[in-house]
């Protein structure tokens, strides 16, 4: 036997790395866990199911899979926030491992290669990427210069592929701009 690594140790690599294989079979030991069925509907059924149960918005939700990779899952960005709120508070801590395994602007995973040193945004921003061709996006939470935690979605979709590091460079900039920004006060949680 070999012992497998710590659910939550698991949840942070798939995120920091944007492991698409992982997601997927994390997905079906959810539809698993929830009605018996491992497959890509069961696994996409059984996290709607469980976002549902705590309280995110699925308005418009659409999902087939757990990866991401179908071109037909739809994701309101609303959602997205709304699950890393969740996700965050003191509430759930069972779910920390989502927030620790978004990589960091400019040092780990997904982000390593992403803000140059001079960003205001390295190191303040920590974020999901989201590829696809046509697709781009960015979710996670910025710190902003007051020390203010900032939750955010940022979706592109419709790009011309030659347009794709465009797009991927023009959702950097604007979590720089929060970086940059004095949009919140400390000690206080913007969504």
């Amino acid at each position: 036997t070999l012992p497998s690594q710590p659910l939550s140790r698991i949840v942070e690599h798939t995120l920091e790395t944007s492991d698409n294989e992982a997601a997927e079979v994390l997905a079906r030991h959810v539809g698993l866990a929830t009605s018996g069925q491992g497959s890509f509907a069961g696994g996409a059924a059984g996290v709607r199911d469980t976002v549902r149960a705590l309280g995110v918005p699925l308005r418009g939700a659409v999902t087939y899979d757990g990866s991401g990779l179908s071109r037909q899952d739809r994701l309101d960005p609303a959602t997205l926030t709304s699950l890393l709120d969740v996700a965050g508070s003191a509430a759930h801590p069972g779910l920390r491992s989502v927030m620790v395994g978004l990589p960091i602007a400019g040092f780990t995973g997904s982000l390593e290669l992403r803000f140059d040193a001079t960003d205001p945004g390295r190191g303040f921003v920590q974020a999901k990427t989201g590829t696809l061709t046509g697709v781009s996006g960015l979710a996670g939470i910025v710190t902003d210069r007051t020390g203010t935690p900032l939750l955010f979605a940022l979706l592109a979709d419709r790009i011309d592929p030659v347009d794709t590091l465009g797009a991927r460079s023009a959702l950097d900039d604007v979590t720089d701009a929060l970086a940059s920004c004095r949009c919140g006060r400390a000690g206080t949680v913007a969504p």
